[in-house]
């Protein structure tokens, strides 16, 4: 059994989830999730989520409070199996951000308590981590429907800037920041320098801004800022059917460039992922990614 406690937004959630399968993978056993954290009413440091791996066709297996108590208040069994070195219910709180590589070997019963942000996780399970978040089109509407047939007929970019809580929450600005303009036009000067046709796509939550500063572009452009809410999710699928990608210092678009299927597809990534940290991001960022 390995139980995962659930935090962030859904980008955050389908990093835990795809580590906490691969896992129970490995060890022949089942995940369920802790939503508890998620249910908190009061705010806690950062911006208040909902569950939001709904919107993938996985059937979730919650956990119940006899499961949750397994590992933190251990029977008199589990306490002698913890003396003797052996297999008990364990609390795994990831040590640091990134990539760890024990991480792979723990041995369920296990309660996880992480972000497990890497790239490097998935090395060989890629099919596998891709069948879990498999989008669905047929709850779109019609916008955007004709949205996805133009990209998915086009030689697009998208680029995505994400402002909402990242300018408007004080401790999420302070920890994360936006990615500047200049990088923005930097990336978008190299990959139109590399590919002549095609259309730049914006993603954003704050469309008005974005249009305020792109708009002088001579590109090609769509400004996409109609899926909001529980209708976010739309824009990571529309991101991951671009033909190429510049993402934000954000989990959600990081999973719509890794889920492009397209094999010639060119990434740029911001190499400052956070604002007030100098923590490693070179295990989160593929190989192949451009970093600016």
């Amino acid at each position: 059994m390995v139980i995962l406690k659930l935090q962030g937004g859904l980008g955050n959630q389908m990093f835990q989830y795809a580590f906490a399968s691969l896992l129970a993978k490995k060890n022949k056993t089942e995940v369920y999730l802790d939503k508890t954290f998620l249910s908190r009413k009061k705010k806690i440091g950062f911006t208040t989520r909902n569950f939001e791996l709904h919107v993938f066709n996985n059937n979730y297996n919650e956990a119940s409070k006899k499961q949750l108590s397994l590992f933190y208040k251990l029977s008199f069994l589990n306490k002698i199996k913890k003396r003797l070195n052996l297999n008990y219910p364990k609390i795994f709180n990831e040590p640091f951000f990134g990539f760890n590589k024990s991480a792979l070997n723990i041995k369920p019963p296990v309660y996880l308590n992480g972000y497990f942000q890497s790239a490097v996780y998935f090395n060989g399970f890629e099919p596998m981590i891709k069948d879990l978040f498999l989008f669905s089109t047929d709850s779109l509407d019609l916008l955007n429907k004709d949205l996805l047939a133009k990209i998915k007929n086009t030689n697009t970019i998208s680029v995505h800037i994400r402002r909402g809580d990242y300018v408007e929450d004080k401790v999420t600005q302070e920890f994360h920041g936006c990615c500047s303009l200049e990088y923005y036009f930097k990336a978008i000067k190299l990959l139109t320098d590399l590919y002549k046709d095609y259309t730049l796509v914006f993603f954003s939550d704050d469309g008005d801004w974005v249009k305020e500063q792109f708009e002088s572009l001579t590109h090609s452009k769509i400004f996409v800022d109609n899926n909001i809410g529980e209708n976010s999710w739309k824009d990571m699928m529309l991101m991951s059917s671009c033909t190429h990608n510049i993402i934000a210092n954000s989990s959600f678009s990081w999973w719509a460039a890794w889920l492009n299927e397209n094999s010639e597809r060119t990434v740029v990534a911001p190499i400052k992922w956070f604002a007030s940290s100098d923590l490693d991001i070179k295990k989160l960022l593929p190989d192949e990614w451009i970093k600016l």
